[in-house]
């Protein structure tokens, strides 16, 4: 029961995930084709994902408050109806930028809610035993997706054109769907939080609690060191090193087989018993090869380190969900999860503006 719980689960997972990562390059880049606006093409992106950051408390506690799974599959078949509209409007509409960004935040409403009901699903369907490795295997399939997804959004938006991409985007989260349909039901149980039943209730106990502090910094810190690594290895790349565009993509897609190969088959064999003593040593390993980053020349070191640095990272995300996972009270779980998602969010946002200033 439990390996076909958590197969429909990883799948489904996968599937939406993957609409998440096509989503991530063929809305931007159809939204400039139709309209030759750079501008509009950013403000759309960026609405899709300001609502994960100032929506996460009501995000956290209507996943609290209301069945997980029918959130998950509401959440999928919410962002699939909207995409048919934004493909619409792209295609037929001109890509006006009031509808479109109206839209683009009806879909990033939709990744909260569905991003934080799964993470607050999952404990009550897999053993707590087990839920490392159950970790592992999700963090896995979003790997995956997130190294299959952009080349596959990119591909059909060249050959078979935004109409083509756009469905193959909502087929991904009717899929997951359907999978999610075949998994139990589960309603948030009670149980004492000591911090309330209100909407902030998340906010206090991840700022109160000591090892919720710490979790926090681990996932912020490695939010914070992707995101400020990535824009300076490309700019180094291209102007420092004088690398194709073609070597500097294979580069960068060494991180998504890191993230895929760390949290396949390294996940499952670490004791959730010792987090303390894993997260500091991902956490140091992916400072180091950050270092690295700035001192390497050869593309093929460059490959490994960048490998080692997201695999580094999968790791210390595993380890931090799976932790707070296990030590968060179900009633009170997914106001956990949404506010440490807003505020490593929040991290990420600003590594990627610091090299504007």
């Amino acid at each position: 029961m439990f390996r076909k719980v958590l197969l429909y689960f990883v799948l489904a997972r996968a599937l939406s995930v993957l609409g998440d990562r096509v989503t991530d390059v063929v809305l931007p880049l159809a939204v400039l084709m139709a309209s030759g606006s750079a501008v509009t093409a950013g403000l759309v992106g960026a609405a899709g994902q300001l609502p994960q950051v100032v929506a996460a408390a009501q995000v956290g506690t209507l996943v609290d408050r209301r069945e997980r799974r029918g959130l998950m599959v509401a959440a999928d078949l919410v962002r699939a109806v909207v995409f048919v509209v934004i493909a619409a409007e792209v295609v037929f509409g001109g890509a006006r930028l009031a509808p479109l960004v109206l839209l683009a935040l009806v879909v990033g409403v939709a990744d909260a809610v569905f991003h934080v009901a799964a993470g607050s699903y999952l404990p009550n369907v897999v053993a707590e035993r087990d839920l490392m490795r159950a970790n592992g295997y999700v963090e896995g399939s979003d790997a995956a997706a997130t190294l299959a997804g952009p080349a596959a959004g990119g591909g059909l938006l060249q050959w078979a054109g935004p109409p083509a991409a756009f469905v193959v985007n909502v087929m991904s989260f009717v899929g997951s769907a359907l999978l999610l349909l075949r998994l139990p039901r589960n309603v948030p149980g009670g149980g004492e939080s000591g911090v309330g039943d209100s909407v902030l209730a998340g906010v206090r106990l991840v700022l109160r609690d000591r090892v919720q502090r710490v979790l926090l910094v681990g996932a912020c810190y490695t939010h914070l060191l992707a995101a400020a690594v990535f824009l300076p290895l490309l700019v180094r790349a291209d102007e420092e090193l004088g690398l194709a565009p073609l070597t500097i993509g294979l580069v960068v897609s060494a991180a998504g087989v890191g993230g895929l190969v760390s949290s396949l088959l390294l996940a499952r064999f670490l004791d959730v018993e010792r987090w303390r003593v894993l997260l500091a040593v991902v956490l140091v390993v992916n400072g180091a090869a950050a270092g690295a980053l700035a001192l390497l020349a050869d593309p093929l070191w460059l490959a490994v380190v960048v490998l080692v640095l997201d695999g580094a990272s999968a790791l210390a995300f595993v380890v931090v969900a799976t932790t707070r996972q296990r030590i968060t009270a179900d009633a009170l779980r997914g106001r956990v999860i949404a506010a440490s998602s807003a505020m490593t969010g929040a991290a990420r946002m600003l590594a990627l503006a610091e090299p504007a200033y």
